[in-house]
């Protein structure tokens, strides 16, 4: 037995485990198809993400993940289908879908719905995460009022009170009520701008500066000079202003007092919390939009292990100073990793799974075709014309691939399949349940050591095991044969000279 009759037998039985895995990826696609494994096994990530493998949070979790599902990021993922024949096909899909979840007694993860989106964003993710727990609009609302009770602490009512303390001293109640109005209304715009989100926070203090120091610069011209009274309002009202005009320290420490910190704002789900307690007093003095808001998050389950890891993402966003002014889109971010992260290892389950069933539907190939690894090495290694006949098919395929010069696995995988498009019934494989292959195969167990045992079991569970390793394992391996039979021995040595 000769090194080339070795690599041409290798070539045959690898050539084989191809065509057959090929099949095999077929015939799994088709089933995660019209089961919508990838999609289910997305959602039920998502709920285990939710959950922490936590057993007593798996309701709130499926809960929690159906209404992120509902959410317009992740709902505009899942594209329905459009016309009636494609309609059909999902219909068809569907009932499929309901008969296996009745034999096998498993929930519909997608709850109401028939259907979810197969891959779902990080953004998409961590949008409708933060939409669903509004904080964005709970942090914009607690800034809005500390900056609006920051302005009349700060700037509007000291400069009120010095002003009447002037007009009384001076018996002149008109006095610089031009100015103080022109503030007034200087410090509303700014707010609304700032409400409106024309301007960071960080500006609107800088604007809200300028705007006392111009009033400070009118106070100046409109007061006479060296009079007692006027430098005493203007040695005031400066000190007002230098009490904004402060350092980039001094402004960082004003940012924080105004800004509530992520964790300030998870805590809005606890009704001790501060934030809760400012939410509340907000809505007990009116405010619709905080009525609205703590509304919204009555009820709002949140499970313990989504709790933790916002409140390490929270403390991981505190930690950079940078951010300080944009906490939230920076929780975002950080939530968007923390998806990937959880994603990575719901793809690594995915994969293990389908290896699993790639596995089944190998040893179903196995069977229902017959492939007996051990009857097709016999075949290969005694009869000449076979293995020459699947040899020359195996080379032509690679060569017609590696002229196409595709560069792409799966395109090359593609090309090889509409290459051997048939092959199972052209080319002399020695598979199935003709009477010449089962005849053979009883010859060969003949002389079998485990009489209970036939030999073809053992064969069919190497060739399932074989086929369940993938097309692109064999396609790859073939092209290594293929390329080291062509520098080896040439056409006319491949045959062993005992076998003629």
């Amino acid at each position: 037995m000769n090194f080339p009759f070795i690599l041409d037998l290798a070539l045959g039985l690898i050539f084989t485990y191809l065509i057959l895995s090929l099949l095999a990826s077929e015939i799994q696609e088709i089933i995660t198809a019209l089961l919508q494994w990838r999609a289910e096994h997305l959602k039920r990530s998502i709920e285990v993400l939710l959950a922490g493998n936590d057993e007593d949070s798996e309701a709130a979790a499926r809960n929690f993940a159906d209404a992120l599902y509902e959410s317009p990021w992740i709902r505009g993922l899942n594209q329905e289908a459009r016309g009636k024949i494609a309609r059909s096909f999902r219909g068809i899909s569907h009932g499929l879908g309901q008969i296996y979840r009745t034999l096998t007694g498993t929930r519909n993860v997608f709850g109401s719905r028939t259907s979810g989106p197969s891959y779902i964003p990080p953004e998409a993710f961590a949008n409708s995460l933060m939409e669903r727990l509004q904080l964005g609009s709970a942090g914009q609302l607690l800034i809005e009022t500390r900056l609006q009770q920051f302005v009349h602490e700060q700037i509007l009512l000291p400069v009120s009170h010095i002003l009447n303390d002037l007009r009384a001293s001076t018996a002149n109640e008109f006095l610089l009520n031009s100015e103080l109005r022109q503030l007034e209304q200087s410090v509303g715009q700014i707010l609304t701008d700032f409400y409106d989100k024309r301007v960071r926070l960080a500006e609107t203090l800088d604007r809200l500066n300028a705007r006392l120091e111009e009033f400070v610069g009118a106070a100046h011209q409109v007061l006479p000079e060296n009079h007692r009274l006027a430098d005493t309002f203007l040695r005031r009202l400066d000190f007002i202003r230098r009490n904004l005009d402060s350092d980039s320290t001094e402004k960082a420490v004003w940012l924080k007092k105004l800004q509530p910190t992520m964790a300030e704002l998870i805590g809005i789900f606890e009704d001790g919390s501060t934030c809760y307690k400012e939410f509340v007093a907000l809505a007990n003095r009116g405010n619709p939009r905080a009525r609205a808001l703590l509304n919204q998050l009555k009820g709002q389950v949140i499970t313990p292990a989504l709790q933790s890891a916002m409140v390490t993402i929270a403390n991981k966003v505190e930690a950079k100073a940078e951010v300080a002014e944009n906490r939230v889109d920076e929780f975002g971010r950080e939530l968007e990793k923390w998806f990937d992260w959880g994603m990575e290892r719901a793809t690594g389950v995915y994969k293990r799974n389908a290896k699993a069933v790639g596995l089944l539907i190998g040893l179903s190939i196995a069977v229902s075709m017959n492939a007996d690894t051990f009857n097709i090495a016999t075949r290969l290694a005694t009869d000449t014309a076979i293995r020459n006949t699947i040899t020359q098919a195996a080379t032509q395929a690679v060569t017609t691939v590696d002229g196409a010069n595709l560069g792409n696995l799966q395109q090359e995988l593609d090309a090889v399949q509409i290459a051997v498009n048939g092959s199972l019934e052209q080319l002399p494989f020695p598979i199935g349940y003709g009477p010449v292959v089962l005849e053979q195969q009883r010859l060969g167990e003949a002389n079998w050591p485990i009489p209970f045992l036939p030999r073809r079991l053992f064969g069919w569970l190497i060739s399932g095991l074989a086929i369940s390793m993938g097309a692109s394992f064999w396609f790859d391996l073939l092209k290594r044969v293929v390329n080291v039979r062509a520098s080896g021995g040439k056409e006319g040595q491949n045959a062993d000279p005992h076998q003629r």
